[in-house]
């Protein structure tokens, strides 16, 4: 039988429960129709997804459309690990441009965007549908043969109105860009999120990983420093505010924290390059690809940099996950996605392609 449920977003809407979720495990083939720049892929279907995709190409191919479809598909109708809205932060996260940011969530001429995900045997359909000022978002199972239709209506500056039922429990999936980034500075916080979200074993984790690189670090902790508690790096023989390590130390230790949050999930990275120091790019590619084979994640990494494909590479072969590892070079010609699947091999032996796609 089908089920369906129906839940609308309206003012002073608290605690409403949803029959059931939807949420996709892990992803083996992705097809996107009018959403975003996207107005098709060519050959239908992505597929041949692994452990760890990195999806490449110049600015405006597609990349980031992809993450977002990813993060879609793979929430449903749930929450991220965060306890973000997916459908919210997708429309905001670019920017705001009052309610006309609703329209850039469809291709031009456009009036629904589709999103379908294969999964384990079964499939999973999103469906987007921007109306004025509301957003008519269906989230389809085939194999559970359920249903479930949500409507979000914004208002012109960009307020939403309150979406406790949507959230429910939380999906084992994070989308990490620079806003994200931006939004967890403060170190203090970060902290408090990686022991609320992954207990000691996700401190022990950072810490681990930081340390193969930074000899001296032994964990951190919050210290009194002139009536206020600050984050402190504990090394081996003293201890020093987290503010005056490196800029690479620190952004490092932000991108790991978020990391750490998921497991047996979905991990999206969106050009982890930016604003990063080298050593800093380092430690997070290895982090990325960690994740995969310690934590059991499927990762999705957009980026331009061939010198971050290069650290995926080598910290891939040094872990025995050359099998785990794809490259999707991709472009946009009017409106339809085209791409090329690598294996890890074909990746090496194409990086001056890669090079020139990416510089040329």
């Amino acid at each position: 039988m089908n089920s369906r449920v129906v839940l609308v977003v309206t003012e002073g809407l608290r605690g409403v429960d949803v029959l059931s979720d939807i949420v996709v495990g892990r992803v083996d083939a992705l097809r996107v129709s009018g959403f975003r720049g996207i107005k098709d892929v060519h050959g239908r279907y992505i597929d041949g997804f692994k452990g760890v995709n990195v999806f490449v190409g110049k600015n405006n191919s597609g990349k980031s459309t992809l993450l977002e479809a990813l993060y879609l598909v793979c929430t449903g109708n749930r929450a991220d690990v965060l306890g973000r809205v997916p459908l919210i932060y997708i429309v905001k996260r670019r920017g705001w441009y009052g309610i006309s940011s609703l329209e850039g969530l469809v291709y031009n001429q456009f009036t629904r965007a589709i999103i379908d995900a294969k999964s384990n045997g079964r499939s999973v359909r999103v469906e987007i549908q921007p109306q004025v000022n509301t957003i008519l978002y269906r989230v389809h199972d085939s194999y559970r043969r359920e249903t479930i239709d949500i409507s979000i209506r914004f208002e012109e500056n960009g307020r939403y109105l309150p979406i406790a039922g949507v959230a429910g429990v939380k999906s084992s999936v994070i989308f990490v860009d620079w806003n994200l980034m931006r939004e967890y500075g403060i170190p203090e916080d970060v902290y408090s999120f990686l022991l609320e979200a992954g207990g000691v074993e996700a401190e022990e984790y950072v810490v681990k990983t930081l340390s193969s690189t930074y000899k001296e670090l032994r964990g951190f902790k919050p210290l009194k420093s002139d009536n206020k508690w600050v984050l402190h790096a504990i090394l081996r023989e003293y201890s020093v505010p987290f503010y005056l390590l490196g800029d690479g130390v620190r952004a490092a230790f932000t991108y790991l924290a978020l990391l750490a949050s998921v497991k047996r999930g979905v991990v999206l990275a969106e050009e982890p390059e930016l604003h990063q120091h080298t050593t800093s790019l380092e430690i997070i590619a290895e982090a990325l690809i960690r994740s995969s084979f310690e934590h059991k994640n499927q990762v999705f990494i957009s980026t331009h940099s061939l010198e971050f494909i290069d650290l995926l590479l080598e910290s891939a072969e040094k872990h025995s996950l050359k099998d785990e590892l794809v490259v999707f070079r991709v472009r946009l010609k009017n409106g339809v996605l085209y791409y090329r699947r690598y294996t890890f091999s074909e990746a090496l032996e194409s990086r001056r392609e890669l090079e020139f796609d990416l510089r040329g």
